[in-house]
């Protein structure tokens, strides 16, 4: 299990990613200010670190320079800072002390989650010498979504998803064991990560997982029957995009509406 640590001085914000990568997975420890992150970093070594840039003792700046004098023969853990400043100079400060990537605040978790992930598998490609691929149970471990909903955060595998609906500010996520999850966010912010797993987007309101299509009727636009038997339309100018696609899927059905 990934180890992630991170280091906030702000509570609501700390407990708040905590939650966030507990649920996505990973193994999470806190510090409340720079000195702290410091003494856990040397002692623990963790897989990545989330920073602040703004704290007391040692600002996330302070924190890296540290490191990067105390570790020179070592590789410093990838460093993520948070901060609300977006000025060039604060930027460049912190890139030329070697962090990986900035989360701006206010941060949405799907992103922060997408840029997790692309560092900690960079990572693994370092440590590994470039022979890249997880182990089983990593990508298992990785290949689930967090949605907030009512009940909070709820890990949702990618493969249970038959597709996703958008409705005004919400969206709501159809899973193959026939449960439907209303998310308190709109379709928009998930729609990068989806794609990314190999979900189409087959109209500005719906994002599908093609391997639940059991059926296309042609027609102006086109319906999707998925396996819940529930129909899907398609848009006109999305309709080229996916014939290419299903041609390719020997498993669906092609016929006139």
């Amino acid at each position: 299990m990934e180890y992630i640590l991170i280091v906030e001085d702000n509570k609501n914000i700390r407990e708040t990613l905590q939650d966030i990568f507990e649920l996505s997975g990973y193994q999470v420890s806190t510090a409340v200010d720079g000195k702290q992150g410091y003494d856990s970093i040397i002692a623990s070594c963790p897989d990545l670190v989330v920073c602040d840039v703004d704290m007391p003792i040692l600002d996330g700046f302070e924190l890296l320079t540290a490191l990067n004098q105390r570790m020179k023969d070592t590789i410093v853990p990838p460093f993520l800072f948070l901060t609300a400043k977006v000025e060039t100079q604060s930027l460049r400060q912190g890139m030329c002390l070697g962090a990986d990537d900035y989360i701006f605040k206010p941060f949405d978790y799907v992103d922060v989650l997408h840029r997790v992930r692309l560092r900690l598998d960079k990572r693994l490609k370092l440590l590994k010498g470039g022979d890249y691929g997880a182990t089983n149970v990593d990508k298992e471990q990785f290949e689930k979504i967090a949605l907030p909903c009512d009940e909070g955060l709820i890990l949702v595998s990618f493969e249970e998803i038959i597709k996703c609906q958008a409705d005004r500010a919400y969206c709501t996520f159809h899973l193959a064991n026939g449960k439907s999850v209303l998310v308190s966010k709109p379709m928009k912010e998930f729609e990068k990560l989806l794609l990314s797993h190999g979900f189409i987007k087959v109209h500005k309101s719906t994002i599908v997982n093609i391997n639940y299509a059991k059926k296309y009727l042609r027609g102006k636009g086109g319906q999707l029957v998925m396996s819940d038997s529930s129909i899907v339309y398609v848009s006109a100018r999305r309709k080229e995009k996916l014939m290419n696609i299903l041609r390719q899927q020997t498993s669906i059905r092609i016929q006139a509406s």
